[in-house]
């Protein structure tokens, strides 16, 4: 007999076994009816007066997934701090208060990567920053401050990204770096968005895009670079590509097993996705 639970996403952005929650902008209702199809329940952000209004929605900006269980959020994030603790997540604030104008906006935009951290350390949060260093996680400088929005996370050790800086680094680090220049991803406001904001992996060896690979000039690379990674992909639009400020898994499935003679029962990841 089987029972579906969930649990949280022990590493930020490298689910275990299909995605069941995810922070997603809450600007795109095709999008998150898409990610519902999927069984993904959403927690949704609000526009923030307090970013610059082509990122006021993204979840990237508004919040830090640190570890198992605990999140950062902007201070006064308070609709999106409660959904999280609805969910069970622990969560605390950032001392600083954002600001339209960069660095001041990028206070909880960094890569957390399989326990390595890659940011500007120079504009992070002093309350993330003391965090990491509670928590023994290891920090990494790039110049790049819109470090997460600007890598896309095929797997623990591979990555998309258009950034030479955080490039040299994840290479550094033993990691797989697929550089593209592409120029295809919309993001109102702005010449272009970040390959990193319009993704996010949904299952193991699952990326869902917020529209079609195709519409994109590097579509060859990336799907080679999926492939090379055992890597399949969704597209949950069939619209440009969009930079909705990624896709961030926070929960996932656990399948309990429990033998009907006896009280034993056993945990069973799953790692193929039904939906793709």
């Amino acid at each position: 007999m089987c029972a579906v639970k969930e649990r949280f996403v022990e590493k930020p952005n490298l689910p275990e076994s299909k995605v069941t929650t995810a922070a997603v902008s809450g600007a795109y209702p095709e999008i998150l009816e898409a990610l519902k199809a999927h069984g993904i329940r959403c927690v949704t952000t609000e526009f923030d007066t307090r970013l610059p209004d082509p990122i006021a929605y993204h979840a990237d900006m508004q919040m830090f997934h640190l570890d198992k269980g605990r999140t950062f959020v902007l201070r006064g994030e308070e609709a999106l701090k409660k959904q999280l603790t609805d969910i069970g997540y622990q969560v605390a604030e950032t001392a600083m208060t954002p600001e339209p104008k960069y660095p001041k906006d990028v206070l909880c935009n960094m890569l957390n990567l399989n326990g390595t951290v890659l940011a500007n350390l120079g504009v992070m949060d002093p309350n993330i920053y003391t965090c990491l260093e509670d928590a023994g996680l290891k920090m990494r400088h790039v110049n790049q401050g819109y470090t997460r929005c600007a890598t896309a996370v095929v797997a623990k050790d591979a990555i998309i990204t258009m950034d030479l800086g955080i490039r040299a680094l994840a290479q550094f680090l033993g990691i797989d770096v697929l550089l593209v220049h592409e120029e295809n991803v919309f993001l109102d406001g702005y010449d272009y968005g970040f390959l990193g904001g319009c993704c996010g992996l949904i299952d193991k060896n699952v990326v869902a895009f917020t529209g079609k690979l195709d519409s994109l000039e590097c579509a060859a690379e990336i799907r080679a670079f999926l492939e090379k990674h055992c890597v399949q992909y969704i597209e949950l639009t069939q619209n440009q590509m969009i930079d909705i400020g990624g896709i961030l898994p926070l929960n996932a499935c656990v399948f309990m097993y429990k033998h009907p003679n006896t009280h034993i029962s056993k945990q069973i990841h799953t790692e193929a996705y039904k939906g793709a």
